[in-house]
């Protein structure tokens, strides 16, 4: 009992940290598969010795506390979890517990996909959209308005009564994998998942943060008082005719044999659909028997989500390779016996990251367990070691860049491994799509897929290259007659190149795409150096630490900037661009103004609604041209905040605490009243 009762203790402050994660930080620590693990372990020892479970128990808890960052929004009822079925037996259970609750052996299900997102309940009043919150803890959840006011969602409907609509808010996954490119690009920490993507755009105290990434509703329920629906279907039917995307993907089911039948299918084309599911709901369809069978303290009783299973598959580790990725990242990948796994032959996959390798001992030659990871990405589990050849020895990791040699390094706050040489061809691509982009030097008519052709004709094999392209021309290639570059293109990109060759300090930083020194760091930076000359000064003479005195710049980008300057690539390309005490380079850095008295010098400003005469991004800039700060959110250090169109609770917080509060027309004036100083 007592070993029982350690292990019961264990398992709840473990499943509670879990959640948190999960819920709070959108940061999982691990799997779904690894949690339901240990949740069924919870629920075996609570049903062995009931007088363990109480309210704290996890087994009684959704989701988690509400963030303090949001207001509370209270639900009309209770947003419940659902319980899982992990088989047909589980299924078969669940079909014969309702149907003994409604005393009824005719019962028909509407079966649904379970989207993999965060939950939100939304409010009409009217037909007017009056407030959205997420889950949070099942009773209270966190106040999105005006994140969900910026997607693509019906603002008004034709339901005159006061209603929720409740659905999960998920990201295709193109969608994802853009995102996860531009992070990548911005040195920025990628998403683990689209779930993790998308509870992370919408629990965003800036909704232009939102507004920017690309999210999806799917609704699945109407809850009213009101309403006289008397199917799950009508609702279904009823969400569409309103302008809301409802799935496709969803059947009426009048037997067991045919729920099955459609749970198969979806399960075998999952990897086909534009988004991610983990299984399948099976939900009453009559809403007069959902209320009838009620709930428990956790999960409705007229609902189950049957979880997808992971397929998995034996084979033999015949290498253990590292590839370089787009970004930089050393990922080893396991050479594999070719092997079928649901329906895909798999001959790699990834072992992720050193820290994995080690952690789960993999060896060449070792007989290991792999699945294909939510039907895409397959990877390596764990080795079965009372299989492993009596030779075989651990992996040792390089320490040299497989591609170009250079040294790799491990950034302090995370797993990867990276190589950081501007010139590593295995990167070179994403490097050079990064130095053109709109927030570096912002040069029209060099995509992706320019860039790769100039590169693979061996024009450009490097950042400098690109100012070379107009007098190289004519002379060592004629791009003129190359297929996809006209005359007129050509005149355009040459003039566009032209136009670059004059970039601010920061934008110039920023080009250099150094890990973890996005735009505003690359801001901050650029204020302390305040000049190029400063910059190379300060690299020349090793000066890194005195940036730690940035309010925002800790140890871990300090770090990163060090060895990003230590490579003598790198280096090289940065004084080959923009010139040294020996030679000029092809671009010109500007200086940063240095501002020294106006009504913005100081002071720090949250913008909050839409503004009409400027983008988010725009009256950022000019506010810190002009000596400003900008900040995300409203706090004791704010100076005053401007406030567009359908501001919330940014305006509402600066209310409290006595802020001033500017139009955008005040911004405008003083914009132009400083400007002519």
């Amino acid at each position: 009992m007592m070993d029982k009762k350690n292990r019961y203790f264990e398992l709840k402050k473990l499943l509670d940290s879990y959640s948190r994660q999960y819920y709070l930080l959108d940061d999982p620590a691990v799997t779904d598969a690894e949690y339901d693990k240990l949740y069924n372990e919870l629920l075996a020892i609570e049903s062995e010795f009931p007088e363990l479970k109480d309210a704290t128990s996890p087994s009684q808890k959704v989701g988690a506390k509400v963030s303090k960052k949001f207001k509370r929004i209270i639900h009309a009822t209770e947003m419940l979890s659902l319980e899982n079925a992990y088989n047909e037996e589980d299924i078969t259970e669940f079909i014969d517990r309702v149907r003994k609750l409604a005393n009824s052996e005719k019962i028909d299900f509407v079966l649904e996909p379970k989207f993999d997102g965060l939950s939100v309940s939304i409010k009409y009043k009217n037909g007017v959209l009056v407030n959205a919150a997420t889950r949070g803890d099942g009773r209270v959840g966190e106040d999105v308005t005006q994140n969900i006011l910026t997607m693509d969602i019906p603002k008004k409907i034709p339901l005159d009564y006061e209603l929720e609509v409740r659905g999960e808010i998920i990201m295709l996954k193109k969608d994802f994998q853009e995102l996860n490119n531009q992070k990548e690009r911005d040195g920025e920490k990628i998403f683990a998942n689209p779930r993790n993507a998308a509870a992370g755009s919408l629990r965003q105290l800036d909704a232009e943060i939102t507004r920017s990434r690309k999210l999806k509703l799917f609704p699945y329920a109407i809850i009213s008082s009101e309403t006289n629906f008397l199917t799950q279907i009508e609702i279904l039917e009823t969400l569409k005719k309103s302008g809301f995307t409802v799935t496709e993907h969803f059947a009426l089911c009048r037997t067991q044999e045919e729920a099955h039948a459609f749970y198969e299918n979806l399960e075998k084309h999952r990897a086909d659909l534009e988004y991610d599911i983990d299984g399948v709901v099976y939900k009453v369809n009559d809403l007069n028997l959902q209320e009838k069978l009620g709930a428990s303290a956790k999960f409705p009783r007229h609902s189950i989500a049957y979880k997808f299973t992971a397929e998995k598959a034996e084979t033999t580790v015949k290498d253990i390779v590292v590839q370089v990725g787009r970004t930089g990242n050393i990922t080893p990948v396991a050479e594999l016996i070719p092997v079928t796994v649901g329906g895909v032959v798999v001959s790699r996959a990834t072992l992720h990251n050193k820290d994995e390798i080690e952690k789960k001992d993999i060896r060449v030659g070792d007989r290991v367990v792999v699945q294909r990871a939510g039907d895409v990405i397959p990877q390596v589990l764990y080795p079965i070691i009372e299989e492993r050849p009596k030779d075989s020895k651990p992996f040792i990791f390089p320490n040299k860049c497989p591609c170009c040699g250079s040294t790799l390094v491990k950034e302090e706050a995370e797993v990867a491994i990276k190589c950081i040489n501007l010139d590593c061809q295995a990167q070179i691509i994403e490097h050079l799509a990064h130095f053109v982009s709109k927030k570096a030097f912002d040069i029209d008519g060099l995509g992706e897929q320019s860039i790769r052709y100039l590169f693979e004709k061996g024009i450009v094999k490097s950042a400098p290259d690109i100012f070379e392209i107009e007098r190289r021309n004519g002379k060592e290639f004629n791009l003129q007659n190359a297929e996809g570059w006209g005359r007129q293109s050509l005149e355009n990109l040459f003039a566009s190149i032209n136009g670059a060759k004059r970039i601010s300090l920061d934008r110039f930083i920023y080009s250099l795409g150094i890990p973890q020194v996005g735009r505003a760091v690359s801001k901050l930076i650029a204020a302390f150096w305040g000049s190029y000359s400063r910059m190379l000064t300060c690299i020349s003479e090793g000066k890194y630490d005195d940036l730690l005195s940035i309010d925002g710049i800790g140890q871990s980008i300090v770090d990163d900037i060090r060895n990003f300057c230590l490579n003598k690539h790198n280096l090289s390309v940065i004084k080959r661009l923009a010139g040294d005490e020996h030679s000029s380079g092809y671009v010109i850095v500007t200086d940063v103004e240095q501002i020294k008295d106006g009504e913005l010098v100081g002071k720090t400003i949250v913008f909050t609604g839409s503004l009409q005469k400027f983008s988010r991004e725009k009256a950022k800039e000019i506010a810190e041209h002009m000596g400003a700060k900008t900040a995300s959110s409203v706090s004791s250090k704010t100076s005053f905040v401007v406030a567009g169109e359908n501001a919330g609770s940014k305006l509402e917080e600066a209310r409290k605490k006595g802020i001033k509060i500017l139009s955008e027309e005040d911004f405008e004036e003083i914009i132009k009243k400083n400007s002519q100083r």
